[in-house]
């Protein structure tokens, strides 16, 4: 083959090794939103689960790629490095539509996450339901907020304005001074919507790195074919 193509193999290569800490990238942030919000989708409906686990599943299957990548450019074959190629232009497709979903579902609808209902219900355990109670306290102390509005609903609802309104312990006074002012709701909501453009403008990001490596692969795959049929023909 001749140094342009070599240089393809090389740049494969590097592709690879990218690649690879990109499919970690994925699955590390996949993984963290996971955690973060499974607690609090747990109980309240929204639509962050799904690209997040999408993200994980991918970027586990990335390093099987990567190494069909890489055994397809050192041993030079044909099969291998157009096995490559499908599989990655599959998980550009996933990752397009992912995005998409993040962005058309997730992060342009905010008013249509209507998270207000669930979250209200499970407000109004608080103090009598140790769960509720947890859910609604690293609500709170997460994201700064207080009530499902205001502070006001907890004084509407007879209760004493909890630590985690002011981002202290449990065995703390809250003083009104230093009480959260924005409620829970809104700042959900915005949240997500973050979530959401996080998840969705990696995943394009990625896909654009996934297209570079599938025009290599297949530029390699093309020169390999050709190097078969020449040494065919000049066996016969």
């Amino acid at each position: 083959m001749g140094c342009g193509i070599g240089m393809i193999k090389y740049l494969l290569f590097i592709f690879n090794f990218i690649f690879a800490i990109c499919g970690l990238a994925i699955l590390t942030l996949g993984v963290i939103v996971h955690l973060r919000v499974s607690e609090i989708t747990d109980h309240i409906d929204t639509n962050l689960l799904f690209p997040s686990i999408t993200l994980i599943v991918i970027g586990s299957i990335i390093f099987i790629i990567s190494f069909f990548g890489c055994c397809g450019a050192i041993r030079e074959s044909h099969c291998m490095t157009i096995t490559f190629a499908s599989f990655l232009l599959f998980i550009l497709i996933v990752q397009v539509a992912v995005a998409v979903y993040v962005f058309v579902v997730v992060k342009n609808s905010d008013d249509k996450i209507d998270i207000s209902e669930n979250y209200e219900k499970i407000f109004k355990n608080y103090g009598t339901d140790k769960e509720s109670t947890r859910v609604i306290d690293i609500v709170q102390s997460s994201l700064h907020c207080c009530g499902v509005y205001s502070s006001k609903d907890f004084i509407l609802h007879n209760l004493r304005i909890p630590p985690s309104c002011c981002g202290l312990a449990e065995n703390q006074t809250c003083s009104s001074n230093d009480v959260y002012e924005i409620g829970c709701v809104p700042e959900l909501r915005q949240a997500i919507s973050n979530a959401g453009t996080v998840l969705g403008s990696l995943a394009i990001a990625i896909a654009g790195v996934e297209l570079i490596g599938i025009i290599f692969a297949l530029c390699l795959a093309n020169s390999i074919r050709n190097a078969e049929r020449r040494n065919q023909r000049n066996i016969y």
